[in-house]
């Protein structure tokens, strides 16, 4: 725990309200970043539609402004890089990056085989 303190004490001290901002922050990202996914996978049903989550973390506002002054942080750092994490995941999720057999089970692996030891413990074999 003195080790927690002393670094708390040495790097930064402890804000509430910074803090509670950066938790408004970190709740709408992940809200746009969720959406943002969704409209990847169903991008025929969310075509002509519009995010207002999306839409406050990539577009200028002075909202979003505020909540970064109060966060201290400089908001337009934080849209670029929120602008970028969204447009690697639309960039990313057309590469083949899954197994060749996503179907294969996991008892055919070969880390895990189905051999018994022959010391039976279930009630079955009993």
């Amino acid at each position: 725990m003195a080790s927690y303190e002393k670094a708390l004490n040495e790097f930064d001290t402890f804000n509430p309200v910074r803090n509670l901002w950066r938790n408004v922050l970190i709740v709408a990202i992940s809200d746009a970043i969720k959406i943002k996914n969704n409209i990847i996978k169903f991008k025929e049903f969310y075509e002509k539609r519009r995010f207002h989550e999306i839409d406050y973390v990539t577009l200028p506002n002075s909202d979003f402004a505020k909540v970064c002054e109060y966060a201290e942080l400089d908001h337009n750092l934080v849209r670029k890089k929120i602008i970028k994490t969204l447009d690697n995941m639309e960039k990313n999720y057309d590469k083949d990056n899954m197994p060749s057999m996503p179907w294969k089970r996991l008892y055919q692996s070969k880390g895990i085989n189905r051999e018994s030891s022959g010391n039976y413990t279930t009630v079955s074999k009993l």
